[in-house]
Formats: C-alpha cells, structure tokens, sequence
C-alpha cells in the first residue's frame, strides 16, 4: 500500500513536471514570436521611411504566411500603409472587404480603391468607401471628383454640371474639377473646354489626372500625337498605377497599335499587379499578338478577378475556352455578364471547333454593345455567319457605340460586306471565300486580331479564287506572330500577285536575302501604281545601301510617281549628301519646309551646328508640333536655350 502510494506520487509529480514545463516551454517560444515579430515590424517600417515599400512588403507577405496568431491592427496599419506605396490596388481591395474600419486611418488608400471601384463601376462598393470618409477627409476636392464621375457615369450630365459649377477649391486642389468641366463642355463648346483644360494644366502640370484629361480631350478633338504624349505623361508620373497604365494601353489599342498596347499591359507583371492589367495583358497575347507572360503562382493573384484570371492563365496555348473548367470557378454568370473578353473567347471557341450556331446565337445576345472591341468584326461575323447558316443578310439593326472601336483604317472586307447586306450582291470571289474554312481567319485578320486569325487559319494553299488580299494579308499575319521563314514558306505556296510578290521581297531583305528581293522589286519597280511606288522606295534604298548611287538615281528617274513625290524629293536629298554635294542636299531639303519631318531635322541640325540659335529654336519647335513626344528634341531646345543665355 504504502508502495503504491509512492508510486501515485511520483506519476503526479512528473506528470505536474511535464505541465508545468510545457507551460514554461510554450511562454517562452511566445516571447521569442514576439520578439521576433517585433523586429520583423520595426524592419518593414524602417524600409518604408526608406522609401523602399517593396522590401517592406515581403516581411509582410512572409509574415502573414508564417505566424497563426493572426493579424494585430499595427501590422494592418503598416500593411495598407505600404499597399498604398506600391499602388497594390487588389490586396488593398481584399483588405477593405476583409476590415473596413481599419481604412479610418489611411485616407490616401481609400482614394486609391475608390477609383478603382469607379473604374470598374462598383458603385455599391464605393458608397460604402465614401461614407467612412463624409465629414472628415483631408482631400474634399478628390472626394468631390469621385462625386461627379459617379454622376457622369450614371448619365446624370447635368447634375454633374451643376455639381461641378457649384464649388470651387483653392490652387491646385481645383484642377480635377476643371477638368471635369473641360470633358463634359468639349462636345458643345470646345473653345470653352480648352480654357477650363489650360486652367487647371496651370494649376497642376504635374498631375496625372490633369494629364489624362488633357490627353481624353486631345484624342476626342482627334489630336492623336498630342494626345499620346499626355496618356504617356500620366503613366510615367505615376508608373505603379494600374489605371494610369491600363489608359494609355486603352489609348494605343483604339488607336490600332495593339503591339505597344500589349507591351504596356505586359511589361513588368508581378504579384502587385491589378487582376484586370493581368487579364487584359493574357487576353490580348491570346488573340492579337503573342508575348511573354510569366505565369504568377495561384496564391499571388488576388482582386475580385482572380478566378478568371487563374482560368486563363491555365489554358492551353491552342485553346480560346474551356466550358468544363469554366464550369469549376465562382462568379461564373458575372464574369460572363461584365467581362468582354468571355464573350470573345466563348466566341473564338466556338468557330474554331466549327460551331458555327452556337456562335450566331452568341451574337445576338452580344452584351457589351456600349463598348464593343471590334465593331467591324462584330458585324462582319453576323453578317458571314448569316450567310452561311442561310439567312437572310442585313444591316444591323443594332446601332453600335464606337466608344471601344479600333480607329484604324478600316478594312476593305468591312466595306464589301456592307455592300452586300445593302445590294445583295456578291462578288464570286467573296463568295469563295464566305463558303470556305478561311471566313473566319480572314475577319480577324482584317480586324487586327491577327493571333485569333492565324488560330483559324486551316488551309496551307489557299484557293486562286479567293480575294488577292486574302494570301497578302496571312503572309503578314505569319510575318509578324510566327517570323520571316513561316511567312516566306506560306507565300511561296499561293497564287502569286504584284501584292503577294512585293511583300515577299521585303520578307526576303528582312530574311538577308538581298539578291532574290531585287530581282523581285526590279520586276516590281516601273509599274505606274502604288506597288511600283513602294517597289522603287525599296530598291533605291536598297542601291543605297550597297553605296551604288547611280543606279539609286536610275531608279528614281524611271518612277515618276516616286520622284515626283515628297519621299523621293527627301532621297534626292539623301543622295546628293552621300555624293558629297551638301548644297544640292541643302537647296532640296530647303525646297520641301514644313511638309517634310526629314527636311526640318537637317535644316534645325545644320542652324545648330552653325550657331543660329533663332533658327534653330523654330525649325525644333516645328520639329516639337509633328513628333510631341520626342525626348530628343527636348533636349535640343533646352540646349538653345542654354546657348542664347550664354551669348
């Protein structure tokens, strides 16, 4: 008894030792978390006074995967804080939803989500931002911009003008505002638009927003370069800016330039970037033209986008849509309802496996009328699949908006499918190519969605009935998404053409095989016509460039066309320069003024180089109004500028 009693003592007190010590053991790794943790958040806030959020952010994103206590307010504080700095727009959009009351405290990341709540027209979510904000911000002005765009896009123009007329701000504060009032007064009155855009550019030239308005004016008027160089000013103020970014990709992709379009959704991808940048970045190499996107891990894209971003991201190179996988992801019906590139991916499925009603069904339950990607293509499809499934060609009835449209020279196939739906006649080779498996490859080409075309190409040789532009524009097609080779090998197998033909010299110089390509544009060059224009353009700079300057001439001399005309007054120039002849040069490009961007930069070089500042400041500043955009010629003129104050 006694014995058992010892025993039963013994296990008590070990197992109390054990208690007692995983007690003392569990504290002190406690402590040292906390200790840990400390430091951890004394290091990321000292990156930040550094100005380097970037650092500050991993210790945040390896903390948040690491600890299990969860999340103190000071590590949210400094996690939005830093969010902020780098323009993180969808981790800070999780946080929102996530922990509302924690944005009390950061006004300038609660602008930046507000934005992007507007520029993705969730104007539920915003409400619920502004409220937090009413009686208390330290930005009204900003607050009052939001105000009036949620207006604006609800179609509420006039209570937006009246908003705008009914408040002014102090200094640079006021610059939103006139901008405002600059876009919605340009339509009915331009000179008054213009003197609210000066306005506020005074105030505050270095604003992003100023620039972007600057810049939706100047296209709206139809000032292209000008406008360019404004969309392009707004993004480099603010480079981590996804909406800044996503304006000037805007702009060159309705502007037909969907290479520096894709180059600017595309370039620099990471965790931070905003879901719809990295959408549009995988949407558009899918059908347009290909680039390289490092695919980011699952766990690293967030934002309300993110199941259909790591949807198609995950898609096979050769597939547009994938109706079972589709079937796995939250948010279906909405990503179908708002997203424009479902219903062209749906689309381009559709006729690639040959689906051809389910794709006219497609199309008229086409959702995004207002802003449609394509509108040539659009109408080209209903139009084509109309006649192929054997109903009856027509107008559209529906009217649609230009407002996401390419203002690229429209395509001859647009043109003479409108001729049919108006006459109803159609010319045997349209006809041929209407009934073929090469329809539909051919209005994506002409469209410019030149990936989405050769995705539907099918046949290597095409028919001799098809329309010559057909061969012509696949092999340019090849050129620019598969390289030279591909190109040259898919032309060598057509029906040939003076088209098809000059092309394939300009591939074979491209490839290095001078010979084959002057023998082609020699064939090429005397014709009265714009191929024996361009014919000529090439082999004289071809000539050129083998220093054989007679036979430059020669050619030039038997192209009326060329040597009549601008391009070939400024080779004239070109030539006389090489023959040592600088007065010829001179006299020729003095003859051309204005008209000629060529003429202008020797002229401005030559004034420079002979220290006549006066002319040289104008002949730059004539430079300036025909390449705005020109770095270079900033320079020059700061030079001058230096030159005549050192006089």
């Amino acid at each position: 008894m006694k014995f058992r009693l010892t025993l039963r003592n013994i296990v008590v007190k070990v197992c109390i030792a054990l208690i007692c010590g995983g007690i003392l053991f569990y504290a002190l790794r406690s402590q040292i978390i906390k200790v840990l943790d400390e430091q951890s958040y004394k290091t990321a806030q000292s990156y930040l006074v550094a100005k380097r959020p970037d650092k500050a952010f991993e210790i945040i994103r390896n903390r948040d995967r690491t600890l299990l206590d969860g999340r103190s307010a000071d590590w949210l504080d400094l996690e939005i804080e830093t969010l902020d700095r780098l323009g993180y727009i969808d981790r800070l959009l999780y946080l929102f939803d996530q922990n509302p009351s924690a944005f009390s405290k950061h006004e300038t990341a609660t602008l930046l989500i507000a934005r992007a709540m507007l520029k993705t027209n969730n104007q539920v979510a915003y409400r619920k931002l502004r409220n937090i904000w009413k009686s208390r911000s330290q930005k009204p002005e900003v607050w009052f911009a939001f105000d009036v765009d949620v207006l604006i896009v609800e179609g509420k123009v006039d209570e937006a003008l009246k908003m705008l007329h009914s408040q002014t701000f102090r200094g640079k504060a006021d610059a939103g505002r006139l901008m405002r009032l600059a876009l919605l007064t340009a339509k009915n009155d331009l000179s008054g638009a213009w003197n609210y855009m000066d306005r506020a550019y005074y105030l505050a030239p270095k604003n992003p927003e100023v620039r972007s308005f600057r810049a939706q004016i100047l296209e709206g008027i139809g000032k292209i370069s000008m406008a360019r160089v404004e969309y392009v000013a707004a993004h480099l103020a603010e480079p981590d800016n996804p909406l800044f970014r996503d304006q000037l990709a805007e702009f060159y992709r309705r502007n037909g330039n969907m290479g520096l379009a894709l180059q600017t959704w595309s370039n620099n991808l990471d965790e931070r970037s905003a879901d719809f940048i990295r959408l549009k970045a995988l949407f558009w190499s899918r059908v347009a033209y290909p680039v390289k996107i490092n695919n980011a891990s699952h766990s690293d894209i967030s934002g309300d986008l993110r199941p259909l971003v790591v949807y198609l991201q995950d898609m096979p190179d050769k597939r547009f849509w994938d109706d079972a996988a589709f079937q796995n992801i939250s948010d279906q019906q909405s990503f179908l309802d708002t997203r424009q590139e479902t219903y062209w991916l749906r689309m381009l499925q559709a006729l690639k496996e040959g689906q051809e009603k389910k794709a006219y069904d497609l199309l008229q339950s086409h959702p995004f009328q207002d802003n449609n990607w394509s509108t040539d293509i659009q109408s080209a499809l209903e139009k084509v699949l109309a006649y192929r499934l054997g109903y009856h060609i027509s107008m559209l009835d529906v009217h649609f908006s230009t407002n996401g449209a390419v203002t690229r020279q429209r395509h001859q196939l647009f043109d003479q499918l409108d001729q049919i739906a108006k006459s109803g006649v159609i010319t045997p080779e349209l006809a041929s190519l209407m009934h073929s498996k090469e329809a539909f490859a051919a209005i994506f080409m002409a469209g410019g969605w030149v990936e989405a075309a050769l995705q539907l190409h099918q046949l290597p040789v095409l028919p001799d009935n098809f329309p010559i532009w057909v061969a012509y524009g696949l092999t340019e097609s090849l050129r620019f998404n598969r390289g030279n080779k591909e190109a040259l090998a898919f032309a060598g197998k057509q029906k040939t053409s003076p088209f098809l033909d000059l092309l394939t010299a300009e591939l074979l110089i491209a490839d290095g095989n001078n010979a084959a390509a002057l023998t082609k544009l020699e064939r090429l060059a005397y014709s009265d016509s714009d191929i024996g224009f361009r014919a000529a353009w090439l082999l004289t700079l071809a000539r050129m460039d083998q220093r054989n300057l007679k036979g430059a001439q020669d050619v030039l001399n038997r192209q009326p066309r060329l040597q009549n005309s601008l391009t070939g007054k400024e080779i004239e120039a070109r030539i006389a320069l090489s023959q040592g002849d600088t007065e010829k040069a001179y006299q020729t490009y003095l003859s051309l003024g204005q008209e000629s961007t060529e003429a202008l930069a020797y002229l401005a070089k030559k004034a420079f180089r002979e220290k006549d500042w006066k002319t040289a400041k104008k002949l730059t500043e004539e430079l300036m109004q025909k390449i705005p955009d020109s770095m270079e010629l900033r320079a020059n003129l700061q030079a001058i500028a230096e030159a005549q104050g050192a006089k």
